[in-house]
């Protein structure tokens, strides 16, 4: 079957490295993504030049071509499990989030270079803003994406470090009055559309990503209707990227 992607555009591309009979469209070329750009191919390889025989470690939000230099992708949920998975006397280069990266790194203590790259709506979030929140919030429980830039900084405020996925189960689970939210606002609705007798407060209100903004339904709408904006991805870089997939789900 085919595919819109109503997301940034590694998303797109990212997808892409699937059975290629599939179709893949960005409605937007505009929805881009701060994280994914901070990092291309080329400047991959020459990483690993300075550090032959390192595993790479690749976040999904990556290009295919990114992916397709890398040995494993993780997600914020699997990123630890992968990490855990290679061997001790492996050196790891993690990329291209660097707070994601440390909060694994912590986790694990295994020693990872970390590619210096972030999301800029998770990044903008500190530490300062948890002890705000926990100050004008008393007694609210604090869940954190570990992209931001407070998860790894400030782990004893932090009551859950978790993935989108884990914070739309925890909202679906939790019976607290309040539960405050440090991640991309957007997730806020999903999550009080799930628990309505919860009150999901956003650490910060600016906390808003501009690139997931740009696809509205008329995008959509058009996109599907002219096949607009196809995400091609070449047959021998998509191959290597699934490699990379692939050795996620195995880890």
């Amino acid at each position: 079957g085919d595919r819109l992607r109503r997301g940034p555009v590694h998303g797109g591309d990212g997808q892409d490295p699937e059975p290629p009979k599939r179709t893949v469209l960005l409605p937007d070329l505009r929805a881009g993504c701060s994280l994914s750009d901070a990092i291309t191919a080329d400047q991959l390889r020459a990483w690993k030049r300075e550090h032959p025989g390192a595993v790479v470690v690749a976040y999904v939000n990556t290009s295919a071509e990114v992916k397709a230099e890398s040995d494993y992708c993780c997600t914020s949920s699997n990123a630890e499990r992968v990490v855990r998975s290679i061997p001790d006397d492996r050196e790891i280069l993690f990329l291209p989030d660097m707070f994601l990266g440390d909060y694994v790194r912590r986790k694990t203590g295994r020693k990872m270079h970390l590619w210096v790259g972030d999301c800029h709506v998770h990044a903008r979030m500190r530490p300062s803003d948890l002890t705000g929140a926990r100050a004008a919030h008393p007694g609210a429980p604090i869940v954190a994406h570990p992209e931001c830039g407070c998860a790894s900084e400030a782990l004893p405020q932090v009551d859950r470090v978790l993935s989108t996925d884990g914070m739309i189960r925890f909202a679906r689970e939790t019976r607290a009055p309040e539960v405050l939210v440090a991640t991309e606002i957007g997730i806020l609705h999903r999550m009080q559309r799930i628990n309505p007798t919860t009150r999901f407060t956003p650490i910060d209100t600016k906390t808003v990503c501009p690139f997931m903004k740009e696809i509205d339904l008329v995008d959509i709408r058009d996109s599907l209707r002219d096949l607009r904006h196809v995400i091609d991805v070449a047959p021998d870089v998509a191959a290597r990227a699934r490699r990379a997939l692939e050795r996620m789900v195995a880890a």
